[in-house]
């Protein structure tokens, strides 16, 4: 067992002691009463385990953040047609922006836990999304995500490392990815425009995952289908912190399978058709986001596994995620600019 002694800071006392209670919830530990100044914590968990806690701990605890327990937001969920026929989302915009579909909308106000103060284990197989401090060279010049071709030969690079690391995983495939700058009442119609997307969605069904692999690995699809693959978003903010519609995410643990709806994205010729899986509302929900999360930051974001198809597994198959409108974000935040890249993970 391991005795650290926490000398008490420039924050007062209950703070502080509430800082290590978050920080005990994190890496298994309790607090002895305090003798004078100082507050002792005694460690529990082994040095192994201790030390893989300390850096999940570290990229979710900061001082300034101690006090954000979590936040509001209204997240836009889907209604499936009243007639039972299959939702569908025509790609074309119209001149207005809007988009052809037969799915209604249903705004809720949900609670949105902050990731930094959560006491609840999160991970890409938990929850189905995770947080890590990964910087990236590349992002340091937000200039360099003005270039396709660095984005592909050089950003590309990092983003496999940190998921070889992140999963074991044994080979990663990088088939797209989006640049996404909020200019408030600029229509979404073409990838230079992309908006963040203010509805909560998967980006593949089952069936999209399995598709995405024969259509980009082609000869070795069959032989890399035999063993375990995810589909996996990596996430970033560019430039400064994604204060200005910051991204939620839904635990898997929290969603049925009653929730989601298979939605055909109907693109136009001769590109084949896509399916995503809009999400359906249920009180149960449960919700995250990093608050202010930052350049150095990633986040994981599971679309698909085959070990979550297992119903003994145990595993999260995915997490539905959205863009929102934090209440609590400064008037004169800077607008959210972002990069997610789209993977195929292999084991």
């Amino acid at each position: 067992m391991v005795t650290s002694l926490f000398r008490r800071t420039s924050l007062n006392s209950s703070h502080f002691l509430n800082a290590s209670k978050a920080v005990c919830r994190s890496i298994s530990c309790r607090i002895i009463p305090p003798a004078q100044h100082l507050f002792r914590l005694q460690i529990l968990a082994s040095p192994k385990v201790l030390f893989r806690r300390l850096q999940t701990s570290a990229t979710r605890m900061s001082p300034a953040a101690i006090l954000d327990h979590s936040t509001t937001g209204t997240l836009i969920y889907s209604i499936p047609p009243a007639d039972g026929s299959k939702p569908f989302v025509n790609i074309n915009s119209s001149a207005s922006g809007t988009r052809d579909t037969n799915i209604g909308v249903n705004p809720v106000n949900v609670k949105i836990n902050n990731i930094r103060t959560t006491s609840t284990p999160i991970g890409i197989d938990v929850t189905g999304f995770d947080v890590q401090t990964v910087p990236s060279p590349f992002s340091q010049n937000h200039e360099n995500f003005l270039n396709e071709e660095k984005i592909q030969s050089e950003y590309y690079d990092e983003i496999r490392a940190a998921l070889l690391k992140a999963t074991g995983a044994k080979e990663v495939f990088i088939f797209d990815h989006t640049i996404r700058r909020r200019v408030p009442g600029v229509t979404d119609d073409n990838p230079t425009k992309r908006q963040p997307v203010a509805r909560v969605h998967v980006d593949q069904t089952t069936i999209a995952a399995f598709n995405r692999v024969k259509r980009h690995l082609g000869d070795r699809a069959d032989e890399l289908l035999k063993n375990r693959f995810q589909l996996i978003n990596v996430w970033r903010p560019i430039q400064h912190a994604a204060s200005d519609h910051p991204l939620a995410v839904g635990s898997y643990k929290s969603i049925q399978k009653k929730d989601l709806l298979a939605t055909t994205l109907v693109y136009p010729p001769p590109l084949p058709n896509g399916e995503t899986y809009s999400v359906a509302h249920d009180p149960s929900h449960e919700w995250y986001y990093v608050k202010d999360m930052t350049i150095d930051e990633i986040m994981f974001i599971k679309c698909f596994d085959t070990e979550g198809l297992k119903e003994d597994s145990g595993v999260a198959l995915l997490t539905p995620h959205t863009a929102f409108e934090d209440p609590n974000t400064p008037v004169d935040a800077p607008l959210r600019q972002s990069i997610e890249v789209r993977c195929l993970v292999f084991f």
